[in-house]
């Protein structure tokens, strides 16, 4: 949390032990201050304080960063609900553990050492030098008076010290890095088979009495659903719009509208501008006189990739004048315009005329487009009367009634939109009408939802509750959960016969043929790669046991019976590049167990004490209460 103010804690083990100390600070708690305390302090370790100037600075740049993050100031209940100030506490408590711990210890750093690393930390000598200037910025941006910083660097020089003294040398045994090397690359071989219905034979039908006990053992399995009653009335555009009232004069303008339904015209402009109108009159004329173009490009001194403003629409040039004449050109002439830039010689090389659908084509298209913007308008201002009509305690129905709108009514529908024949219903904004149905009252006022372009006004008229259907009604849906049941019982029992079978010495094949099954092998596979084709169960199981260890692997409805044939041991060089990392990682955790162990000994017998009062006053969370 501090590591970016302090430049003490920055090895390794040093930054993982703050880590582990944040998250293990819930296990070993802090106690509430319960005596007089000191105002300026929000915490203390055995005889290390945690000061609440320090807490208060810390705490306000977090909440600034989370702030910025989210564009908006934080409420007091909101940092309550992040938990922002709790993880501040726990990340300075953290720290006064390891300094209380690291000064019982007598570790402490000289002055003129800290002075030392002070003048050459990177923040305040960029370029090797000591800038006293960098150094004062630092200071103030932060908040920091020079000898709060100097307090700060040296608490973080004292941990560091104190952690990489400890653990820094500290290294996994060989053996460690051999039994990681193993777990993660022995491969093994397995021989399998798979049992499916065949195994089992046919599943008579159970009699009535077997199906009523299999029913009243299960009973939660077999509830009716919630269902609920309820009408809606739909306002949408869509459902207003009227295409036959358009008129015809309103059509035939939106068909003539320049670039409606079709391509508007398109021209290949050459544009030059030249300082001398007579120049560029004299160029507009020659190219009419039928001179090659690229000529006059070469005598003016220009590219045609300059001056070719590609194949273009008149709303593509900004310029009016330009446009104008661009597109009064006949193909491949010229014409000079006083453009915005200066006198401007212009030159058309391909058009491409508009081309426009048959208005017989796209009619019925601009009375549906026009009569859904009409009505769109006209859904705008029913919306809200229908509201006010809701608001007023107006019934579903009435405002159909009222406003000339659709009402629909479903009876005994469930969350997914099935009825009680559980064939599904067609419901106008399905989801969103439903969730609306399930989360009203019966009786309530109607409840308005938006989905797509339309509103809907949902209106619950019963519910049915949830419960038991009867075994009569239900009697179809037991039988075939029963037929389930039974067949995951049988085939389980078969699983367990082949395995003991196996396990007794006999031969898999033999086993398999027993069954009808086929004996297939596997590929080699470590202990986190099932082979192709075969559930991952299969290679956890296979590594629970050596050579000619047996087990059956649920996948879906058929069961994998397996036995390991093979296995493999991975090769081992202690000094393996592959194994570096791994053997870093192992180096760490015995560094971490070992603090872990020690801190927490440490946290318990001295105790670790908060005062809570100064903490909401800082954060906000709680008002102040008097002087503590």
């Amino acid at each position: 949390m501090l590591n970016a103010l302090r430049s003490a804690a920055k090895g390794t083990l040093a930054k993982l032990l703050i880590a582990l100390l944040v998250m293990s600070f819930a296990v070993w708690g802090v106690a509430d201050f319960v005596n007089t305390v000191n105002p300026t302090e929000v915490a203390r370790v055995g005889d290390t304080p945690v000061s609440s100037r320090e807490f208060e600075r810390v705490w306000r740049m977090q909440n600034a960063r989370i702030t910025q993050q989210l564009g908006r100031q934080l409420s007091p209940q909101e940092v309550q609900a992040f938990g922002l100030a709790e993880s501040v506490l726990q990340s300075l408590v953290s720290e006064a553990v390891q300094v209380d711990a690291a000064r019982d210890l007598g570790v402490d750093i000289s002055d003129a050492a800290l002075a030392e690393r002070i003048r050459t930390d990177p923040r305040f000598a960029p370029g090797g030098n000591f800038d006293r200037m960098a150094f004062d910025r630092y200071l103030a941006n932060l908040g920091y008076n020079e000898n709060e910083f100097i307090g700060i660097e040296r608490q973080g020089a004292i941990q560091e010290l104190w952690t990489n003294s400890l653990v820094g040398g500290l290294n996994a045994p060989n053996i460690y890095l051999a039994a990681v090397n193993r777990f993660a690359n022995q491969t093994r071989t397995v021989s399998y088979f798979t049992l499916g219905n065949d195994a089992i034979g046919t599943i008579d039908d159970p009699s009535e009495e077997e199906l009523r006990a299999f029913y009243d053992a299960n009973q939660d399995d077999f509830r009716a659903p919630e269902r609920r009653s309820f009408s809606i009335v739909t306002l949408s555009a869509d459902e207003l719009a009227e295409p036959d009232l358009v008129s015809e004069d309103a059509v035939r303008r939106a068909y003539e509208t320049d670039g409606a339904y079709g391509e508007v015209e398109r021209r290949q402009v050459q544009q030059i501008v030249l300082d001398d109108k007579e120049i560029a009159e004299n160029a507009a004329q020659a190219i009419n006189d039928g001179y090659a173009f690229s000529s006059i490009l070469r005598q003016l001194d220009r590219r045609s990739a300059d001056v070719d403003l590609g194949l273009i629409t008149r709303a593509d040039i900004f310029d009016p004048a330009i446009a104008e004449a661009a597109f009064s050109l006949e193909e491949r002439k010229a014409t000079v315009v006083d453009g915005r830039f200066g006198p401007t010689l212009i030159r058309v090389s391909e058009i491409q005329p508009a081309q426009k659908r048959p208005f017989e084509e796209v009619e019925g298209e601009i009375r549906a487009s026009l009569a859904l913007d009409e009505a769109m308008d006209q859904a705008r201002a029913l919306q809200t009367d229908v509201t006010d009509a809701v608001a007023g305690g107006a019934p579903v129905s009435e405002i159909g009634e009222r406003f000339d709108l659709p009402v629909q009514s479903f009876s005994a529908i469930d969350r997914n939109g099935m009825d009680q024949d559980r064939q599904e219903v067609d419901i106008p904004g399905a989801a969103a009408v439903i969730n609306a149905a399930f989360a009203a009252d019966a009786g309530s006022d109607a409840v308005a939802v938006d989905e797509g372009d339309a509103t809907y006004w949902v209106q619950v008229d019963t519910v049915i509750e949830a419960d038991v259907r009867p075994f009569e009604e239900a009697q179809l849906d037991v039988l075939v959960a029963w037929t389930a049941a039974e067949r995951t019982e049988r085939l389980n029992a078969v699983a367990e016969e082949a395995v003991a079978a196996l396990e007794g010495g006999e031969d898999i094949a033999a086993v398999a043929a027993r069954y009808g099954a086929e004996v297939a092998t596997s590929d080699p596979f470590t202990f986190n790669a099932a082979p192709e084709g075969l559930p991952d169960g299969v290679a956890a199981e296979a590594f629970e046991g050596g050579t000619g260890h047996a087990a059956a692997v649920t996948n879906g409805e058929e069961r994998i019976v397996l036995e390991v044939t093979d296995i493999v041991e991975p090769f081992f060089f202690e000094n393996d590049p592959a194994l570096s990392q791994t053997r870093q990682q192992l180096n760490q955790g015995i560094g971490t167990a070992v603090l872990y162990d020690l801190l927490n000994a440490w946290q318990t017998e001295v105790g670790a004490t908060v005062n809570r009062q100064i903490m909401d006053q800082i954060t906000g969370v709680a008002p102040a209460q008097g002087r503590i």
